[in-house]
């Protein structure tokens, strides 16, 4: 079991759709053995969405993180997950999160393509430089 005395790690969603609905679901039914694996506290702080009552049908998601303050969501978390897809908002909150400290998952394709560089940096690990702005 993680420490009681450690920090949680913040995750941040963006969407709450079906991918980000069942991402938020996990997060929540598996956070014991998420936080007896990594050896810290997983914490839902954010799920940005357009209307809060997408939510609704979803128990699991406290209704206390759901805002459509996306830019919120992005840049107050340890991890943000993208679940918006295309290149145009969620590329400004991606670029967000990262310069915010954040480390992004995402599997948004098009974003991926359009603007993270192919460079060297990016196998270094310093993933500020690896998307383009």
């Amino acid at each position: 079991m993680a420490q009681e005395d450690v920090a949680p790690i913040r995750v941040g969603l963006l969407g709450a759709g079906t991918v980000g609905s069942q991402t938020a679901r996990l997060l929540v039914e598996q956070k014991d053995e998420l936080a007896a694996r990594i050896g810290r506290p997983i914490e839902l702080t954010g799920v940005a969405c357009l209307d809060p009552s997408e939510t609704d049908p979803f128990p699991w998601i406290d209704k206390s993180v759901v805002t459509t303050d996306t830019m919120s969501v992005a840049t107050n978390a340890d991890i943000v997950v993208e679940l918006i897809g295309g290149t145009g908002v969620a590329r400004k909150f991606v670029l967000a999160a990262i310069e915010s400290g954040a480390s992004v998952v995402t599997a948004n394709k098009a974003l991926l393509a359009k603007y993270v560089s192919t460079n060297t940096s990016c196998a270094t690990g310093d993933s500020t430089s690896c998307m383009t702005k």
